[in-house]
């Protein structure tokens, strides 16, 4: 009898240490994963798509990084809810409002209609210039440049710190 009460205190313990540990984990992990993609600057093995050169040259000033110019969206990857049940990692916010853009790509193809105004400073003159009311096809592609997902890497790494903690436990 003693020891089947030793048993189950085991697994007792075991039980709450696997609801204590195993979340944070995963969420530790995940997180470091995602924000990890931004250095590598690639998912599962593929590049990121690179920035049209003209722009890198003016906005990435000579260190070729993409999509951490101001780290803004690196650091707004967070856990958002970290239970026994569920593990969610969440990314943008009212600073960030692109990051899902980003992650996903997006495709706009339309008509947009400009109304006639005056420009004060036409073309840097310093001269104001009536525009003229018209309207401007829009056919622009911003490339996927996926950071968060699910990924087949990301569950080896878990795994196998999993493993390791639980062992250690």
């Amino acid at each position: 009898m003693a020891d089947l009460n030793k048993i189950d205190l085991y697994f007792d313990r075991f039980h709450s240490d696997f609801d204590n540990i195993v979340p944070n984990i995963v969420a530790e992990t995940a997180t470091e994963f995602f924000k990890n993609r931004f250095v590598e600057q690639e998912w599962e093995g593929v590049p990121w798509q690179p920035l049209n050169p003209a722009y890198a040259a003016k906005k990435t000033k000579g260190r070729g990084r993409i999509l951490t110019r101001e780290g803004k969206l690196v650091n707004s990857i967070r856990p958002s809810l970290v239970s026994v049940e569920k593990v969610t990692i969440s990314a943008g916010n009212s600073n960030v409002p692109y990051a899902r853009v980003h992650n996903e790509g997006l495709h706009i193809k339309g008509v947009r209609k400009i109304r006639g105004y005056t420009n004060k400073n036409f073309m840097g003159k310093g001269k104001p210039k009536k525009i003229r009311a018209h309207s401007r096809s829009v056919d622009y592609t911003m490339p996927q440049r996926q950071y968060m997902g699910r990924s087949a890497m990301l569950n080896q790494l878990m795994r196998a710190r999993l493993i390791a903690a639980l062992k250690s436990s």
